[in-house]
């Protein structure tokens, strides 16, 4: 199947279509340690002309955290956007409101941290947290870190053994960082999956992360666009939720699939997800 795409140049190409922008993180914005250039300005020109704009991102940092270390970055809220909306936060979110317990079926459960610690999102529960799987009533995957995925592999399969329920903040199985590809906590997940455990996601694609956006925002989903480099959540996810979508194609994964010789085309048909529009780079040409 031959595909006809519909490409903007600049964001201003939409004009009047839209007057609220979702835009993730990773591969859009920022390649892992700076901002891809003109990024900022993009934002600062959009914000100017009276676009509303919602960074929303699979990263599991909470958004106080977020907003702190951005900042030293050059991103500021109110300059170069109006809200943030991370998975961290969705998932915080869930665990002050008694996911675990929810889940382990138990008011005296013990949690386990599989990966890099991430204290914020634990601070109203970290009394039950336990170093040790065997232990654990739940279990939660985080970054993997500087260690490599087998390394995790003995205390996924304890998990497994003890049929433990899962949770994943960060539903992405790799991140680009400068240009590199980086194994991201669904790796984990996805393992879990395919051996039979069960696990509860949050974040992009499922549809809480977007309308809490929505709400925080009070935007219209007719008028409101989401950009993204990954099919599979920022574009399936802007699908789910209802909106409109451009796909990033010069930064980021789908940039990566196209340099190692995959064409657009054959990239959309196979994962059967197709974007409102294409756009090189988050930044205005």
């Amino acid at each position: 199947m031959s595909l006809s795409f519909k490409k903007i140049n600049a964001f201003d190409d939409l004009n009047k279509k839209i007057n609220t922008l979702f835009s993730d993180m990773y591969g859009v914005l920022w390649d892992g340690t700076d901002f891809y250039e003109n990024a900022l300005k993009t934002l600062e020109k959009l914000k100017q002309k009276g676009l509303k704009i919602c960074i929303i991102s699979n990263m599991t940092t909470v958004q106080s955290v977020f907003c702190a270390s951005k900042a030293q970055k050059g991103l500021i809220k109110g300059i170069h956007f109006d809200e943030v909306v991370t998975s961290g936060d969705i998932c915080k979110a869930a665990i002050d409101t008694h996911l675990f317990e929810s889940l382990s079926h138990k008011s005296n459960y013990r949690y386990f941290v599989l990966g890099e610690e991430n204290p914020a999102l634990f601070e109203s529960v970290a009394a039950y947290e336990t170093k040790e799987i065997s232990k654990a009533d739940v279990i939660y995957f985080s970054g993997l870190g500087s260690q490599s995925f087998e390394s995790y592999l003995p205390d996924l399969n304890t998990a497994l053994q003890k049929n433990l329920p899962a949770v994943c903040a960060n539903p992405d199985t790799f991140f680009m960082q400068n240009n590199q590809k980086r194994p991201a906590q669904g790796l984990f997940a996805d393992y879990y999956q395919k051996h039979g455990g069960k696990v509860t996601f949050f974040g992009k694609p499922y549809p809480l992360i977007f309308e809490t956006a929505l709400l925080k925002m009070k935007a219209d989903k007719d008028k409101t666009l989401m950009a993204g480099d990954m099919l599979t959540t920022d574009i399936q996810g802007a699908v789910n939720a209802g909106l409109k979508s451009v796909l990033i194609t010069e930064t980021g994964v789908t940039a990566d699939a196209l340099k190692n010789g995959e064409t657009l085309d054959n990239i959309l048909n196979r994962a059967k997800i197709y974007p409102s529009f294409i756009k090189n780079t988050f930044a205005d040409d």
